[in-house]
């Protein structure tokens, strides 16, 4: 039930953005989660708002444990303000046995009167017992779900992917000029975008439990694949490089930070090589090439990283891995920046996917647009928020 109804309103008040009360704090749940950031992506985002007379009496989001936290600490927060109040939360916690029926106990004994949901575990309310929503409505309180719920879904569209398919969500991020160049001829590519962009890089490689590139980034670049534009963590660095190119003194494997890359390399890479790199303090996966053409197998990498409980990847390139994981249709989610530059011949970000025909062109989804300094962010999902292929 809502508390805001549109019968009888005109429709102009509605097109200048006016929204319901159950939206507006939904919002404010979905703005907590995303504080929870640094969570690896395999952890659901989870804020709660707890409001009694339409002011907020306790709030929590998901820092390290898990969601079910969340709604105690709101709870905490709220004390005696709980009694007739209403719970907004963007999703619904997992729990095990012991800990679903401690969370009922504590909602029923707080006296709230609502609970909105803007999306429901998928499986919780299947479970035997019917989880934790059906148990609060058995007890009187009021639920509802589906408030605002595709933002919902978009906050935590890592964790859907990964809780469902147990592989990783991908993101491949690039900045190119106008006339879709990363690089000119001769490789020269700092900087194509903005400070503003560059931040907006270096988010992205915060929200995301791996960034990924090819050896020949490495080569041309030197990356260090770490964050410092904006405070968070430093996610996994994988250098993918099948023959084991990669120079031992590349910023990748500099001594203190090389326990956090991973090189991943062919079955056929050198043993001795294989121990240099071990030396320097990171790690070297071997894998098999992909059928065809040389070059690790890409979706038996994300399968892998997707046991060792890594929830998302981020692809900053070089253009044989953006190609190969668009092409193998492992992307999720293509956030380019465009630089208004023209380079004329140069160097692309995509190569050949072999698509003859318009009607073959990849489409996405969703798209978002929006100005950063000078330059412009798409922002585009391949496949629906929150669905599953």
């Amino acid at each position: 039930m809502r508390s805001g109804s549109r019968k009888g309103a005109p429709d102009s008040f509605w097109k200048r953005g006016i929204v319901t009360t159950e939206e507006r704090f939904m919002r404010m749940a979905i703005r907590l989660a995303r504080r929870g950031v640094d969570l690896p992506s395999c952890e659901p985002l989870t804020g709660a708002v707890i409001v009694s007379e339409d002011r907020v009496v306790g709030s929590s989001y998901a820092t390290h444990a898990a969601g079910r936290s969340v709604i105690t600490a709101a709870l905490n927060q709220a004390g005696e303000l709980a009694r007739g109040a209403t719970l907004y939360s963007n999703i619904w916690p997992r729990c095990d046995r012991a800990d679903e029926e401690e969370l009922v106990r504590r909602l029923v004994e707080s006296r709230l009167a609502r609970v909105f949901v803007g999306v429901k575990e998928s499986t919780q309310d299947s479970r035997e017992g019917n989880g934790i929503l059906s148990k609060l409505i058995a007890r009187r309180i009021e639920v509802n779900t589906g408030v605002c719920e595709r933002d919902c879904r978009r906050v935590n569209e890592k964790y859907y992917k990964y809780s469902a398919t147990g592989l990783p969500f991908v993101t491949v991020a690039f900045a190119q000029s106008l006339d879709g160049r990363i690089a000119t001829r001769t490789g020269d590519s700092q900087w194509i975008s903005s400070p503003p962009a560059r931040r907006f890089a270096h988010e992205l490689r915060r929200e995301h439990d791996v960034v990924m590139v090819g050896i020949g980034t490495v080569l041309a670049d030197d990356p260090q694949l770490t964050v410092r534009l904006v405070n968070g963590r430093n996610p996994l660095r994988i250098v993918v490089d099948s023959r084991l190119r990669i120079p031992l003194t590349s910023r990748a494997l500099d001594h203190g930070a090389a326990s956090h890359t991973l090189v991943v390399a062919g079955r056929d890479a050198d043993a001795a090589r294989i121990k240099a790199i071990t030396n320097m303090g990171a790690s070297v996966l071997q894998l098999e090439e992909s059928p065809g053409h040389r070059g690790v197998d890409l979706l038996r990498l994300l399968r892998e990283l997707g046991q060792r409980g890594i929830g998302s990847v981020l692809a900053e390139g070089g253009k044989g891995i953006i190609t190969s994981l668009i092409a193998s249709d492992c992307v999720d989610r293509i956030a380019t920046v465009i630089a208004p530059k023209l380079i004329g011949d140069g160097i692309e970000a995509i190569g050949d996917l072999g698509i003859t025909q318009l009607d073959d062109a990849i489409a996405f989804s969703s798209v978002q647009m929006r100005r950063l300094g000078p330059d412009i962010v798409f922002d585009g999902r391949l496949r629906p928020s929150g669905n599953l292929r």
